[in-house]
C-alpha cells in the first residue's frame, strides 16, 4: 500500500515502570507486535521515539521529535516530516490488538481530507488515525505556539470523524483500540490475547 505506517513511541510511559513499547504479551514485545501487523501492509515503517537507540535492532527509520516535549502533536509533526509517503497510518505503541483491516479502511476514506480518525466511546483516537502531509503547516503552527491539544487540532483541520458504528463490523472495538498504560491493563491484555 502506499502509505507510510509510523509507531508512536514518544510517549514517556509514566504509568508504566518501563517502556511499555516493549511491555510484552505471549512473550512478545508490543513494538514487534505491530511491526509484524505493518509489514505486509505499508511501504515503510518509522518509529518516533526520543530514544533511537532502543529500536535500532529492527532495522527500521528511527526518529526523534523535531520539536521537543511538545507531546503527541510533537510526534505526528515528526511522522509526517519524515514519512515519504503523503498518507500515513500513526499507531500507538502501546496498542497490540489494533486490526489492519481498520487501517486500510481509514485510508480509504481519507480522499482530499486532511486526516480520517476514529471515534470510540465519544473519544477521538488520534494515535490510531490517518493524517496527510497537508496537515504539517497548522501542526507545525500550533507546536509553535503551544497549542498542543489534540481535540482543538481536529477542529482545525479538515478532518473525517468515523463514528463507531462503522467500524463495528471489524470486532470488539473495546479490544482492537485497547492501549496499554498501567499494569493493570497489561494484565487485561494478557488476558484478552489468551482468548484470541
Amino acid at each position: 500500500m502506499l502509505a507510510s505506517g509510523v509507531i508512536n513511541a514518544g510517549g514517556k510511559s509514566t504509568r508504566m515502570k518501563f517502556n511499555k513499547a516493549f511491555a510484552e504479551i505471549s512473550g512478545k514485545p508490543i513494538i514487534e507486535i505491530i511491526i509484524d501487523k505493518f509489514t505486509p501492509l505499508f511501504k515503510e515503517i518509522i518509529i518516533i521515539s526520543n530514544e533511537p537507540e532502543l529500536y535500532e535492532k529492527y532495522g527500521y527509520q528511527v526518529h526523534g521529535d523535531i520539536y521537543a516535549d511538545k507531546g503527541p502533536v510533537g510526534g505526528m509533526h515528526a511522522a509526517l516530516s519524515y514519512a515519504s509517503c503523503d498518507n500515513v497510518f500513526i499507531l500507538g505503541c502501546d496498542m497490540p490488538f489494533m486490526d489492519m483491516r481498520i487501517a486500510e479502511f481509514l485510508l480509504g476514506k481519507l480522499g482530499d481530507k486532511d486526516s480520517v480518525v476514529p471515534r470510540i466511546k465519544g473519544y477521538l483516537q488520534p494515535m490510531s488515525a490517518v493524517y496527510n502531509k497537508k496537515c504539517l503547516p497548522r501542526l507545525k503552527y500550533n507546536l509553535e505556539t503551544d497549542r498542543l491539544k489534540l481535540t482543538r487540532l481536529f477542529e482545525e483541520l479538515d478532518a473525517l470523524i468515523i463514528e463507531e458504528e462503522e467500524l463495528a463490523s471489524f470486532g470488539n472495538l473495546d479490544e482492537l483500540f485497547f492501549n496499554i498504560n498501567d499494569q493493570e491493563a497489561l494484565e487485561k491484555a494478557a488476558l484478552i490475547a489468551g482468548r484470541a
